[in-house]
């Protein structure tokens, strides 16, 4: 079953203007799923959207 997760609008701020913008913010979604929802796998990210799932 997948869940689909909304991603804080401050994370594109956060990198904002870094070479490797990309990378980056896919770094910060995937410690703000480890954190804040720690029983959840990160599958994919879509647009201001986390997909992921139980692990």
């Amino acid at each position: 079953m997948k869940y689909y997760v909304p991603i804080p609008g401050f994370y594109v701020g956060l990198t904002e203007g870094c070479e490797d913008r990309g990378r980056l913010f896919k770094q910060y979604v995937q410690g703000y799923i480890k954190r804040t929802y720690p029983e959840m796998n990160l599958i994919k990210i879509e647009g201001m959207t986390a997909i992921c799932e139980r692990r």
